[in-house]
């Protein structure tokens, strides 16, 4: 397994290393704009964008940990025991990478866009031009953001303040449309509307900012060059892990039995750990309906939701160990959770702003350092402490 093992060293040594970089590099960048706007300098970046650069160098850099021995093995099993498997193994990493780029290309095309990914000169400057009155209908951008990060601190969630702009000319004018109610980009009071034209100015001007080739950050441009589509990439092969874990169980057991137990540890490991990417992913989205605006009424769909039928499927495939009435029990109670997150999302998203949000303490980023060596002393635990798993009978 010599061969299987060097492979995946150095593809998740390149994952890893680009996921620290990419924090770090902001961390750099906008360290300058503590001096100026406290509340909005790197920590406040890391926090807001944390799907991006609080979960990957942390928790994601666990789960690469996690999802190791699994990658591996199914390197092994394609490149050995797989009929066509080297070819099918070659195509589908081609077709991930494809998928990756093409993923990231459309996640960067779109019209919402980060504050990170304007540079923190350009940042300033406006801020400059706010306080000298030359900007109108909207506050500076990073005094939006400092103002939303205090509240998010004091309160749980950001969703009454993510109000849908879209106009229905058949409908009557929505209720919450007519009161007043804080809004972030003009930094007062304002009705619905009003408040809408407030985050299309703010939208446009950081639009703006973002397309200029001397007003993008380092950040930004690294991020649709690199960090992007290698973060995406690495999304994709957790998915596809956990489809191939399902497909080839049985001769996985056959084949790999002694390995197992240390198998299934980690992915347990790892997909609690990348649920947590699910949670800051729509934490984030909070945070921008808050500063943009709400395109859409009801559910917000995201990328990231592929991660509960992944999770469904981890659970299915762990479960058949408890016998055939605990695994029916955890299934349904699987399924009946889902439903629930997914209904009630949105007071779920209020405590992820505030724990793992715009919202989230200093000492938050500690606790998740702390959660993710945890997670890395369970994974390399002596064999039988811990995650116990008997192997069942596989007929041959």
């Amino acid at each position: 397994m010599v061969g299987a093992r060097i492979f995946i060293t150095i593809v998740f040594v390149i994952l890893g290393a680009t996921f620290i970089a990419s924090t770090a590099l902001l961390i750099h960048e906008f360290q300058v704009v503590d001096e100026k706007v406290p509340g909005a300098g790197w920590l406040t970046m890391v926090v807001a964008h944390g799907h991006l650069f609080l979960f990957f160098p942390i928790l994601g850099v666990l789960s690469l940990v996690a999802f190791y021995l699994p990658s591996v093995v199914l390197t092994h099993l394609y490149w050995n025991h797989v009929r066509y498997g080297r070819l099918r193994f070659l195509v589908g990493f081609a077709v991930v990478a494809g998928l990756a780029c093409l993923f990231a290309w459309h996640l960067d095309k779109g019209e919402l866009r980060s504050i990170y990914e304007a540079s923190p000169a350009a940042l300033l400057a406006d801020k400059t031009a706010a306080d000298e009155g030359r900007v109108q209908g909207r506050v500076a951008i990073l005094d939006a953001l400092a103002d939303l990060r205090s509240e998010a601190q004091k309160r749980f969630g950001l969703s009454s303040f993510g109000r849908s702009c879209k106009e229905d000319k058949l409908l009557e004018e929505p209720d919450e449309m007519k009161n007043e109610r804080y809004c972030f980009p003009a930094a007062k009071n304002l009705r619905g509307y009003p408040c809408c034209e407030a985050q299309k100015a703010l939208t446009q001007a950081l639009q703006n900012l973002q397309k200029g080739e001397e007003t993008r950050s380092l950040s930004g441009t690294w991020d649709r060059l690199l960090f992007l589509p290698v973060k995406t990439f690495f999304i994709l092969v957790v998915v596809v892990i956990a489809v191939m874990l399902a497909i080839w169980r049985n001769r996985m057991d056959r084949l790999y039995g002694d390995l197992v137990p240390r198998l299934e540890r980690g992915v347990i490991i790892g997909g609690i750990a990348m649920l947590f990417w699910l949670a800051m992913d729509y934490g984030y989205q909070q945070t921008a309906n808050a500063l943009f605006g709400r395109p859409e009424p009801g559910p917000q769909l995201r990328l990231s939701l592929v991660l509960v039928p992944w999770g469904l499927l981890l659970l299915f495939y762990f479960l058949r160990r408890l016998g055939r009435q605990g695994e029916l029990v955890g299934q349904i109670s699987g399924v009946v959770f889902a439903g629930v997150a997914v209904a009630r999302y949105e007071q779920l998203n209020d405590w992820i702003v505030r724990l793992v949000g715009v919202g989230a303490a200093p000492w938050m980023v500690g606790a998740l350092i702390g959660a993710a060596l945890v997670g890395l002393v369970a994974l390399f635990w002596p064999k039988g402490v811990g995650v116990r798993a008997s192997r069942p009978a596989v007929s041959t």
